[in-house]
């Protein structure tokens, strides 16, 4: 093994390494999943907001963008 690998050997913690539990891993994913949710909200309401605002501009004042 290289110096490099004996050196960052033991720089990983236990807990990293360990599997979470079937409890932690669902509450994880709940929250990953609202946060997504969150996200995909905010991204359609912009995206909305983006086309209304194309459609109001769009043949009339270039500039707007």
């Amino acid at each position: 093994m290289s110096k490099l690998g004996k050196f960052f050997k033991g720089t990983r913690s236990s807990r990293a390494r360990a599997a979470p539990s079937a409890q932690e891993a669902l509450a994880r994913l709940r929250e990953t999943e609202e946060m997504l949710a969150k996200k995909q909200e905010y991204l359609e309401n912009r995206i909305q907001r983006e086309l209304a605002l194309a459609k109001k501009h769009g043949s009339q004042n270039k500039r707007v963008y």
